[in-house]
């Protein structure tokens, strides 16, 4: 059973992480809705509004909670995030909230012993009840779209597969918060074969999203997503297994890819039809990969 220290660090830790890509979720699925899709896409723009309020009370109980090594991992914001965020903004006119960005810069890392409060031990509680009721719905909307990309009922520039990863990756957020509600020590585990899959999901939706004439970023790509794939195939077999080095290796590869790709993007030096965001967003992934395998 996890001791008060750790669900309410932990409990913080992954909202810092997860509340980011769950706003983002919803960015990217209003940003490539059609005009027939705009009640979905007004849908979308609450969830985001929703996830950035509990990102902004989580900011405020993270402080001093966090240790050093999470908050320098560059899982919660990259060198770009906050260029990034300004650069979607602009392009698509929805609001990216960098100032929450700025307010991350800012949380103090844990100094010696953790010592937790009853009230903000109570605070967490309710913050992650909130959470997962929010993620619930969102997972509805998801699975309701995902339904309807898959039936032809309606388009999205979103490629039916990345509706999929986005509703998995909710899923996955939503099952690590039931089990931190429920002080299961093992909250964080099992992450491996979900994020060795990922890391193949992510070079795969960005081989499809480079412009035709940009043969080196797309072989690039495709080189790990087959990479990915094979590890994903030994990480779910019984004769071979990768060791988290050789993952690691890997994973610190894709992640340097993303974000040459995202600087790319920011200088235009590179064409596709992807947001600097969103790549920053897989790059903020694999950032997250590598801090658990460490």
């Amino acid at each position: 059973m996890l001791s008060q220290e750790l669900f309410v660090q932990w409990s913080l830790q992954y909202h810092l992480f997860w509340l980011r890509i769950m706003k983002e979720h919803a960015i990217f699925i209003e940003a490539t809705m059609p005009p027939p899709g705009k009640n979905l896409a007004q849908k979308a723009d609450a969830y985001k509004q929703n996830y950035d309020q509990f990102l902004l009370t989580t900011i405020i109980l993270a402080n001093g909670i966090i240790p050093r090594d999470a908050l320098e991992s560059g899982q919660y914001y990259t060198q770009f995030t906050e260029g990034a965020e300004q650069d979607a903004e602009n392009y698509t006119g929805i609001s990216t909230r960098p100032d929450i960005t700025v307010k991350e810069y800012d949380i103090a890392p844990v100094y010696g012993n953790l010592t937790i409060t009853g009230s903000l031990e109570q605070d967490v509680i309710h913050l992650n009840q909130s959470v997962l009721t929010l993620t619930d719905s969102f997972i509805q909307f998801q699975s309701d779209l995902l339904n309807d990309r898959a039936s032809c009922r309606l388009f999205t520039m979103m490629y039916t597969g990345d509706i999929l990863h986005v509703l998995m990756e909710a899923k996955r957020y939503q099952m690590i918060l039931s089990a931190l509600q429920n002080r299961d020590e093992n909250a964080i585990e099992d992450y491996r074969t979900f994020w060795t899959h990922n890391m193949s999901d992510h070079a795969k939706v960005m081989r499809g999203q480079f412009d035709p004439t940009e043969a080196a970023y797309f072989n690039r790509a495709n080189q790990l997503a087959e990479l990915f794939d094979t590890l994903a195939e030994e990480e779910t077999g019984t004769n071979t297994f990768p060791t988290n080095q050789e993952l690691l290796i890997s994973t610190n590869e894709i992640r340097d890819f993303k974000a040459n790709t995202t600087d790319a993007i920011m200088r235009c030096k590179v064409q596709s039809i992807m947001l600097a965001l969103y790549t920053d967003h897989l790059l903020r992934e694999a950032n997250h990969f590598i801090y658990l395998m460490k």
